[in-house]
């Protein structure tokens, strides 16, 4: 087996350790309104939620996570962001729901990412797509075992997991603050506006004003004017 085909089988065994479901969506969220997205999960599975809100109000909302079972997971009260984790308890669809009906004044822009684990373990290879190989040639060109490799692996997992969320989290934050300076500008410019107009009314109103001052419009007879002469 030449070093290759042990390339090939460690990138399969990669892609075996880190697959999953993740899906991210930015939704408005109407004021008085309550707004729910379902989400398949297998038995047993690992479930990630990572939400927060980016424009609308005082930036808060309360979510909430049902099972297939009608089973709460989780119910949070006027947050801007938060991380949620739990495991399923039967195979079916969960609820998100977000609800913005406290408030009839602001509509809220949330994203929401879910993560889904696909319910296997880590340690089984599903028979490794079809690549064999041999072990002993494997420890002679790499010179660790398959137990280290597979261990090698899930901590490369778990690091690209971490770096997904990293990443997911600047990308909010991104927006969050793209939001805010957009706002900032359109109240600058508006104020900016309201202040040109004011100064430039005051001005004509002050020519006007001093031009009035020195204007005589009171009828003059020849009388008096061969008087001055």
């Amino acid at each position: 087996m030449d070093l290759l085909t042990v390339t090939c089988t460690v990138c399969v065994l990669f892609l075996t350790c880190c697959s999953g479901t993740r899906v991210d969506l930015t939704v408005r969220i109407s004021p008085g309104k309550l707004d729910c997205f379902w989400q398949h999960a297998p038995a047993d599975t690992n479930v990630e939620l990572d939400y927060r809100v980016l424009y609308g109000g005082a930036l808060d909302i309360n979510a909430m996570v049902v099972g297939s079972e009608s089973q709460v997971y989780f119910n949070d009260y006027g947050k801007n962001h938060d991380s949620l984790g739990f495991k399923s308890d039967s195979e079916g669809d969960f609820k998100i729901c977000f609800d913005n009906t406290f408030t009839i004044l602001f509509s809220k822009i949330v994203f929401f990412e879910i993560y889904v684990e696909d319910g296997k373990d880590d340690n089984e290879t599903n028979g490794n797509s079809g690549v064999t190989f041999e072990e002993e040639s494997i420890r002679e060109q790499l010179n660790i075992t398959v137990d280290e490799l597979l261990g090698i692996l899930e901590r490369s997992k778990k690091n690209t997991e971490r770096s997904s969320q990293m990443q997911t989290i600047i990308k909010i934050n991104e927006a969050l603050h793209r939001s805010i300076q957009e706002a900032n500008f359109f109240l600058i410019n508006y104020f900016a506006f309201v202040q040109l107009f004011i100064m430039v009314s005051s001005a004509a109103c002050q020519v006007l004003l001093i031009q009035s001052l020195f204007l005589d419009n009171k009828p003059t007879s020849r009388a008096s004017l061969k008087a001055k002469t």
